[in-house]
């Protein structure tokens, strides 16, 4: 087992050198030349055609003009680029826009020019999506943004969002796929995200995007909470635990993390001041000792149907810290809670912790087939 957790000290040290309105969508460009067409053969036939035929020309006039009609702007996309700006701080993440000419990579994929290779897909079903400058084009989807926090995320955390109009409607796609998947598509799927929802379609619609809601999030606090299902005293056993019984015990609470009876305190990014960013940039030495002692820092996320706490050093700028998730499972006939405590770029388990100690001496060393177990 790793022993370090929150528990840099010294460690910590080595580190530091290194989307409800409706949006009306144009006609494609196709159908509009069509539409065209039909306009000029009646403008001909005018002398010859009945009344019933005029009113069908007059329609096809209206929707012709509707096809020239753009849904998306520069100034929209800067206007999303500021609310982008708020909501980064807002879930402590750093979100970076990638378009063409300013190409991102997303776990060894690039966008936007993965949208040529028409291997989307929303809600498993295979779809077509397509880089729009103006929201008008044929694809399923006419993606208009696209942004993601690849660069700084906690490895296995990254988030990639694509702003689209499908259908008549702004719609905001997610995907956190981390590997490659057999039907070899990227799965996206709507997010569940109101604040971020509510802001595109208020910008697809012209108006002007609120601050992002920061009171949804766990960084809008000052005093950070850790998830509800980690809060509790956990037992693991480990043969390479310096714990006379081999059994480790870890406590989370509030904001505090205790692991063998040495206890830290964990705090959210937005708690650095300038002087401990200077720090991490490598533009001063001058390091708050307790808090390099005795804080943590928490970067909460979603992956593989789990959810993470990672925590890494206040200093910490190499290095992925300890991941800690629970699941569900069967032990021994009884369903309970399992913590697993896990590191690397891989979430790879080093532990399971257990309720009781008992559970935890009668499973030991278990491995899980559902993990990425290393050999």
């Amino acid at each position: 087992m790793k022993k370090q957790g929150v528990l840099f000290g010294a460690a910590a040290l080595l580190l530091l050198a290194g989307c409800s309105q409706k949006v009306e969508v144009p006609k494609s460009t196709a159908k509009s030349s069509s539409t065209s067409q039909q306009v000029k053969t009646s403008k001909k036939a005018k002398k010859t055609t009945t009344s019933s035929a005029k009113k069908v020309s007059r329609k096809q006039v209206t929707q012709t003009s509707s096809s020239d009609k753009a849904v998306w702007s520069s100034a929209k996309s800067q206007a999303l680029k500021t609310y982008m700006t708020s909501f980064s701080q807002s879930m402590n993440q750093q979100y970076v826009e990638y378009a063409p000419g300013q190409d991102g990579e997303y776990y060894g994929i690039q966008f936007p020019d993965y949208l040529e290779k028409d291997k989307v897909a929303v809600d498993d079903q295979h779809v077509t999506a397509a880089w729009s400058e103006n929201g008008v084009g044929q694809a399923d989807y006419q993606v208009v943004g696209i942004y993601s926090d690849y660069n700084t995320a906690p490895s296995m955390g990254a988030h990639l969002y694509l702003f689209t109009i499908h259908d008549g409607q702004p719609v905001v796609l997610i995907t956190e796929q981390t590997q490659g998947m057999p039907d070899n598509l990227m799965h996206f799927k709507e997010t569940a995200n109101t604040d971020l929802k509510q802001n595109f379609t208020q910008i697809v619609g012209g108006g002007s995007a609120a601050t992002a809601n920061t009171t949804k999030t766990p960084s809008s606090t000052a005093n950070y909470q850790v998830p509800s299902e980690l809060a509790r005293t956990w037992y693991g056993y480990s043969e390479y635990s310096d714990q006379p019984d081999k059994i480790d015990v870890t406590t989370f609470k509030g904001n505090e993390q205790t692991i063998n009876g040495r206890s830290s305190t964990l705090h959210l990014a937005n708690e650095r001041t300038s002087e401990d960013q200077a720090v991490l940039d490598n533009k001063s030495t001058n390091i708050d000792n307790f808090k390099i002692s005795n804080w943590g820092l928490a970067h909460e996320f979603d992956n593989e149907g789990r959810h993470w706490l990672n925590i890494r050093g206040w200093y910490q700028n190499a290095g992925v810290g300890e991941y800690y998730g629970v699941k569900i499972r069967d032990v021994n006939g009884q369903t309970m809670p399992v913590l697993t405590q896990a590191g690397g770029a891989g979430i790879w388990p080093d532990e399971h912790f257990y309720p009781t100690k008992a559970a935890a001496l009668s499973m030991k060393d278990t491995k899980f087939d559902d993990e990425h177990n290393q050999e």
